[in-house]
Formats: C-alpha cells, sequence, structure tokens
C-alpha cells in the first residue's frame, strides 16, 4: 500500500504544472541548538531562511533527531532528542516533507520514533523512512501537488547504534542493496517523479564514497528522477547521471557547528514534472550560532 497525501491537488483531470521542491540538509533541534532555540524562542532556528522556503511546494529536509519526551537511550554517545512541539515551528519555517531514516532518530528507542512521526504529522509534515514495521519504512509516499504524484522514499546506510533491526518492530529504512532497485522501481510504478533521499557516506569527507556512488548508480538504474544525500555534514558535489541529478550531500542546515568548511551550506531548488527533476537554483546558505542564513544578508 503506498500513502497518498493530497497538498495542492486540483483534480484528477488537472494536468501536471510545475511543481518546486526545496531541498536541505541536516536539521537538528538538541544539543547546541538546543540551547539557542530556549535562549531565542522556537522559531529561531528557520527565522532567516523561512521567506525562501516558502516560496517553493515541497521542502524537504533530513530530520536528525527524535521529537518525544518518552523513550529510553540507546547508546551512550551523541544522544539526540528534541521537544514534539517544535514540528510545528519547523512547518511554520516551510518544512512539509522529512526525511526520518538516519542513525538518530531512534536514539530512543522505537517509542520516540512512533511519537516523532506523530508529531511530524500532526504538525503538516509528511514523514518519510520510518514506520511501524519494516515494510512500512520502505513504503514509498507520493505527495500530488498540482496534479503532480510526486514519490519520496527515504533510506539510512548508517546503523541506528543500539537499536537491532527487527522487520515486526518500528523502524527506519535501511538501505538493503541486493532489494533496493526493486523498491525502487515498485515506488516509480506509483509516483510522476521520483525523490529518493539517502543518509550515507562518511562525516565530513568532501568527496562521496565508492559506496555512494554505487548506490546511486543502482537507485538510477531502477527509476529514481532525483537523489539527495545527507550525513557527511559538510557540502558534496552535484552531479549529473545519465541525465539525472545526484546531491552526495547538503551539508548541515540547522546544525550546531562552528568550523568554517561545516557552516557552508545551500538550498537546493528544483522543478519537477513528469519524470524529470531539473535544477533550477542553488542558494548559498552560512550557518550563524546554529542558524542558517543567506549568503550576503
Amino acid at each position: 500500500m503506498t500513502i497518498v497525501i493530497a497538498l495542492l491537488s486540483l483534480g484528477g483531470a488537472a494536468r501536471a504544472q510545475e511543481v518546486t521542491l526545496a531541498a536541505v540538509g541536516d536539521v537538528l533541534l538538541a544539543r547546541y541548538v538546543g540551547v539557542t532555540i530556549r535562549k531565542h524562542g522556537a522559531d529561531y532556528p528557520l527565522a532567516k531562511v523561512a521567506p525562501t522556503l516558502k516560496k517553493n511546494d515541497l521542502v524537504l529536509f533530513n530530520l536528525e533527531c527524535p521529537l518525544s519526551k518518552r523513550g529510553v537511550p540507546t547508546h551512550f554517545k551523541y544522544l539526540f532528542r528534541a521537544n514534539p512541539a517544535l514540528a510545528k515551528s519547523l512547518r511554520a519555517g516551510g518544512l512539509n516533507v522529512a526525511s526520518v531514516a538516519n542513525n538518530h532518530t531512534m536514539d530512543y528507542g522505537r517509542t520516540a520514533l512512533l511519537d516523532t512521526i506523530s508529531a511530524l504529522k500532526k504538525a503538516g509534515i509528511t514523514p518519510v523512512g520510518a514506520g511501524p514495521n519494516s515494510a512500512a519504512a520502505i513504503r514509498p509516499v507520493v505527495v500530488r501537488v498540482k496534479g503532480l504524484k510526486v514519490g519520496f522514499l527515504a533510506y539510512t546506510d548508517v546503523d541506528n547504534f543500539g537499536v537491532s533491526p527487527r522487520k515486526d518492530r518500528p523502524t527506519t529504512a535501511h538501505v538493503r542493496e541486493a532489494t533496493l532497485a526493486k523498491e525502487i522501481r515498485a515506488a516509480k510504478r506509483k509516483s510522476d517523479v521520483l525523490v529518493v533521499s539517502f543518509h550515507w557516506g562518511n562525516e565530513y569527507w568532501r568527496k562521496p564514497s565508492e559506496r555512494q556512488k554505487r548506490l546511486a548508480k543502482i537507485a538510477l538504474a531502477g527509476g529514481a528522477d532525483l537523489i539527495l544525500g545527507h550525513h557527511p555534514h559538510v557540502l558534496q558535489p552535484a552531479m549529473k547521471h545519465g541525465g539525472k541529478i545526484v546531491v552526495y550531500s547538503m551539508g548541515g542546515f540547522v546544525w550546531d557547528a562552528v568550523r568554517p568548511d561545516r557552516t557552508r551550506s545551500n538550498i537546493y531548488v528544483f522543478r519537477l514534472g513528469k519524470n524529470r527533476a531539473e535544477l533550477k537554483e542553488v542558494i548559498p546558505v552560512r550557518i550563524v550560532r546554529c542558524q542558517p542564513r543567506l549568503v550576503g544578508l
């Protein structure tokens, strides 16, 4: 079963119009970002970029922490968790599609994962890449916008520390190389255009690994129209492969980095149509005190 969500549907007979998708990297609401939120308010993280994000029909981001007040720590290093009420501020800032397939979503276990999915949905944000079991986690989400069926899949290629994978329990979607192409082909059959998000690669590497390249090749062969990556927390190249775009890493976005090379980021804007995703604009961003700001403003 595919989840279909109508955002700006014009009806079944309507012809598809151009749809814009903005994509950004890692959004963290814990650690030092959490400190700044407590000091400056819930809307602080996206205050400088919200007007730019809101110009687009869809805005995809990677949520790098669970949104829950429950759960128990699954490991002892780099544990993230934030107040589920902050989901409303993310939506108010223009974000509306969240990849939750990453190595921190389950920092506080399966209960916190389900709380995260619930909080996002209640705020009007579509979660992708997790569910009450593994079959649901890899299920495509199709958002109908202006008559165009935009499909989303999200995977993590980085382990959730301290949580054993279980097919019958709440989980994130993990890359299974042997079945990846099949899963993508099935999602593409239900979509006019398919966007695949990967949490992959090596932290702070500025070039994609051979593993990233191999997974991108499999995904494109399976029918992905656009691939968007995150996890390295720095920018990696956006490249064309057979006419399709792969952004290997979009960097941090709402993040608490202070080193100059880790505070550079971008907002990537795409035009979506049937079987196509064209890069419209790359908007440079600098992260200042955990807050993304447009360069030059």
